[in-house]
């Protein structure tokens, strides 16, 4: 009988373990939604430091699902991020 309530508190265990495991996959780093908008900052290519907010550490440049920003803004800011590379304001790859 102590066995089985052993084995059981162990499952139990496992089972929260488990679950806290899965919360810390499902929270990814992203960016809150209208983060720009909010703090007042203008998507321009003169502008390198708000845009190095959206190149990975390689120079790729961050997806929209992990940005967190609408389509339309997601299209301005890889336009403008493929200006600043082209004026040499940012590197086009990191190492």
């Amino acid at each position: 009988m102590n066995e089985q309530n052993t084995t059981e508190n162990q499952n139990e265990i496992s089972d929260q373990k488990h679950e806290k495991q899965d919360q810390k996959v499902n929270q990814k780093i992203r960016f809150k939604k209208r983060v720009l908008e909010v703090r007042g900052l203008e998507i321009s290519y003169k502008n390198p430091e708000v845009l190095q907010r959206f190149i990975t550490k390689t120079g790729k440049i961050i997806p929209r699902r992990l940005s967190g920003t609408s389509a339309k803004l997601q299209r301005k800011i890889s336009k403008e991020i493929k200006r600043a590379r082209m004026a040499n304001l940012l590197p086009f790859t990191k190492r």
